[in-house]
């Protein structure tokens, strides 16, 4: 009789913890937004230096700032996904950006070009 009480009171115990582990229906776990700030600035300034930090020389399209650098993200993805090689391809005469740098630019834009 004690090892069958035993057994049903670690049964529902073990019942408790499994069910408050659970998220409620409906609720996902919040993926974070990539911010110009956080992912976005650091990794340009380190692929697309110097050309494109008016502050280290560069010249063409600015994406030194986050006011600047907001009016170019579709173009930004359009580019870095190209091939060496094809017009357009960026960062120009350097190796292509990694998956998971491109990556990068386009949950930027997906999460709507947010600066902070």
């Amino acid at each position: 009789m004690k090892k069958t009480l035993f057994a049903i009171t670690v049964s529902l115990v073990l019942g408790f913890i499994a069910c408050s582990k659970k998220t409620s229906p409906g609720k996902t776990a919040e993926v974070p937004k990539v911010t110009y700030a956080v992912e976005v600035q650091p990794l340009i300034q380190a692929r697309c230096s110097p050309c494109h930090l008016p502050s280290k020389g560069g010249n063409k399209a600015n994406f030194e700032t986050y006011a600047s650098a907001k009016n170019f993200g579709q173009d930004i993805l359009v580019r870095v996904n190209l091939n060496p090689g094809q017009r357009g391809f960026m960062p120009f005469k350097h190796p292509k950006l990694t998956e998971q740098e491109i990556a990068v630019f386009k949950k930027w834009i997906d999460d709507g070009l947010l600066e902070k």
